[in-house]
């Protein structure tokens, strides 16, 4: 009697094992099926990954895709490589260096055309990015030099504004405002702030603004114990 008991607990210790071992498979595909699908829905989004953004209209109706090709660090852009479909329309020599692999469509220039911003770096003073303007003369994309590189460069894209917020520590802050007008950046707006304490201790705080009113520049200034 001892051998057939034996038999039929070891049976039956061989089935647990394989239904826990079939439900942690399960578990772990069913974990892997849900990040596979979350990635694509992410994708389908327009969101990006680590290195590429998926198909995404830059005009209401032409969809382009982009591929990152970075070096073995992870920290030096080579090159960028645009294709429409599985066509490449457009190879990029970059060799720019980036701290983050942040790659976004962002229209910098208002035209409606959505541009390549690559996050470069952020620091105490901003945030700086590399920018191609997307051209549709030339059905290609453009180095911004104006826009590449400056600390402190942030986006309005609700009043169409490029800012160029720069912090200097606590005791400087600058903040101008520009717009595009006929592709070419014109001067908005602009507001300079100071801090400093004084020898009795009290906190300082001046303001200069400056506004551009019918191609005249108007500066009005004024300070304030905080």
């Amino acid at each position: 009697m001892k051998v057939p008991l034996i038999l039929l607990l070891t049976t039956l210790l061989c089935c647990a094992c394989n239904l826990s071992t079939n439900k942690s498979i399960n578990i772990n595909q069913y974990n892997l099926d849900t990040n596979y699908v979350l990635s694509n829905a992410n994708k389908a989004k327009g969101n990006l990954s680590d290195d590429s953004i998926v198909p995404t209209k830059i005009d209401g109706w032409k969809a382009l895709s982009f591929k990152f090709n970075l070096d073995s660090t992870g920290n030096l852009l080579k090159t960028i490589r645009v294709y429409s479909g599985n066509k490449l329309v457009q190879r990029i020599i970059a060799n720019k260096v980036i701290e983050h692999h942040k790659f976004e469509l962002i229209d910098w220039n208002f035209d409606g055309y959505k541009d390549i911003s690559v996050l470069y770096g952020c620091g105490s003073g901003g945030c700086n990015y590399w920018i191609w303007n997307y051209s549709p003369k030339l059905n290609k994309y453009i180095y911004n030099k104006e826009l590449s590189e400056v600390i402190g460069l942030e986006i309005d894209s609700f009043n169409q504004y490029v800012v160029f917020h720069y912090r200097a520590g606590f005791s400087e802050e600058n903040l101008d405002t520009l717009t595009y007008k006929d592709n070419k950046l014109s001067f908005v707006k602009g507001l300079y702030r100071e801090r400093w304490n004084d020898s009795k201790g009290n906190l300082w705080v001046k303001h200069t603004f400056s506004k551009l009113i019918n191609n005249v520049l108007e500066i009005k200034t004024d300070s304030f114990i905080n």
